[in-house]
């Protein structure tokens, strides 16, 4: 099962938060995160602020955030079928053992 980081926690900012917060968040991370600061790893730190632009471009505008909610949404609805599956294909190859009283 894969799992994903959201743009929430790339951000590390809530759901709830504010259009402000966001932008506040987003702003602290570039400046920590900016290429220009790290000349000796400059390579992670461009692919980090491409992650971070890539998260506050998709949650940057209440419409922007409301479209992503219900994408997660889908996703996470998909990852429970999937997870239910798998559990079963486990139950098969694996199966529990009965447990047997003690005396």
């Amino acid at each position: 099962m894969k799992t994903q980081t959201s743009y929430y926690d790339i951000l590390k900012v809530s759901p709830n938060s504010s259009d402000e917060d966001i932008k506040r968040a987003y702003r602290m991370l570039v400046k920590k995160f900016h290429p220009d600061f790290h000349p000796h790893n400059k390579k992670l730190a461009e692919m980090r602020l491409r992650i971070i632009n890539e998260a506050y471009n998709g949650i940057k505008t209440p419409e922007k955030r409301s479209a992503y909610n219900r994408g997660m949404a889908g996703e996470a609805e998909n990852d429970n079928q999937n997870a239910g599956f798998f559990s079963q294909i486990g139950e098969i190859f694996w199966p529990k053992r009965k447990e047997t009283p003690k005396q």
